[in-house]
């Protein structure tokens, strides 16, 4: 079982390596899926220790460094996180309740780009890059949709099919939250974001959908048909391999494809809120799950935000900027308060920037 090793932080020895939990109350530790994942990943052959894992009640992940194999089964599909605000104060726009309504509503009836079949394969090769030549976003916001080394053919066939299928990102653009900036908890760290009590902030979440899921299905098989020598019940294929690299290559390119969706979903989101609340403006993106090769590592991240110290993301209601931890990974949901301490930062993995506040309705 794990012992508390500090404020909202417990540890644990694995099979091969340490596990470190940080959570706000130990009893989120007990969540099955977690504990069968994170003790897979203390598994992995190579794995360095220790492997670090969060959790709260709105979500849980892990990372885990091997020196020398890559896991399809220890990483999830790769998604995009997106902060936004408006140019004018909410107080400008209107009642809460209508402007939500006008919003979803015209969202909902914003024409897209009629793109060809070739639009998936094409976005999981350039990602953002591609994204501003078809016009989705302008130059100077392509720092907010990066571009990887990523591969069409690691993704495979049917996943792209799947990817073109699902190319509208209203489809499965996860959770999209409307908020009103609140209080600024760091006036120099909000000033350097551009955010301003009072206006309109936009909290979205982009996934890779179907081919995501399809493209990481695809190498766990072929991985699994292989036999590499792994503990029982993990499929992992040397770094040397084809089949690794491929996966890496995979993993990559399904994050360009969230890149340019996100790109897709700013453009509609510009156009639905156009009319009420003028333009808005990237503050902030950061990339989830996937798999990342930093030097000698490869790195499986399940549901946590890659973030160097000072990269910023929104989790839950708080605006926040990454310390650097837990091998540059953070997690970008929530927790719950215990009086004026925040866990995440109390943890030593976030500090604040300013909260946001929710307005009654404004989710979808």
């Amino acid at each position: 079982m794990a012992d508390r090793a500090g404020d909202y932080e417990w540890r644990e020895e694995g099979e091969e390596a340490e596990i470190v939990f940080y959570a706000p109350e130990k009893s989120v530790l007990g969540l099955p899926r977690l504990r069968l994942g994170v003790h897979a990943a203390a598994r992995l052959p190579g794995v360095e220790s220790p492997v670090y894992a969060a959790a709260s009640g709105s979500g849980y992940g892990w990372v885990a460094a091997s020196r020398s194999h890559a896991a399809p089964g220890l990483i999830s599909p790769p998604r995009l996180g997106l902060l936004l605000t408006a140019d004018v104060p909410l107080d400008r726009l209107g009642a809460p309740d209508e402007l939500q309504s006008r919003f979803f509503r015209d969202l909902s009836e914003v024409p897209l780009p009629n793109l060809g079949g070739y639009s998936a394969r094409a976005a999981a090769e350039w990602g953002g890059l591609w994204a501003a030549e078809e016009g989705f976003v302008e130059e100077e916001d392509l720092p907010f949709f990066p571009a990887r080394r990523g591969d069409p053919e690691a993704v495979g066939r049917r996943a792209l099919t799947a990817g073109v299928r699902e190319w509208d990102p209203r489809l499965a653009a996860g959770e999209v939250h409307l908020m009103r900036v609140g209080e600024v908890l760091d006036p120099e760290g909000a000033e350097a974001l551009g955010l301003e009590p009072g206006v309109l902030a936009v909290v979205a979440d982009v996934g890779s959908g179907e081919l995501g899921r399809r493209a990481l299905e695809g190498h766990r098989a072929r991985v699994s048909d292989r036999e590499f020598d792994a503990p029982e019940g993990l499929s992992a294929a040397p770094a040397d391999t084809e089949e690794a690299e491929d996966l890496l290559h995979a993993s990559q390119a399904s994050a360009n494809y969230v890149s340019v969706r996100a790109a897709l979903f700013l453009y509609a989101l510009c156009r639905a809120l156009g009319g009420v609340a003028g333009s808005l403006t990237a503050r902030a993106s950061w990339s989830i799950g996937g798999l990342e090769e930093r030097g000698v590592l490869l790195l499986h991240r399940r549901g946590l935000a890659a973030l160097g110290a000072g990269e910023v993301l929104a989790a839950g209601e708080t605006v926040a900027a990454a310390r650097g931890g837990m091998l540059g990974s953070a997690p970008p949901f929530g927790a719950g308060e215990d009086g004026e301490r925040w866990p995440w930062e109390e943890a030593g993995l976030l500090e604040r920037r300013v909260a946001l506040e929710p307005l009654a309705g404004g989710e979808r």
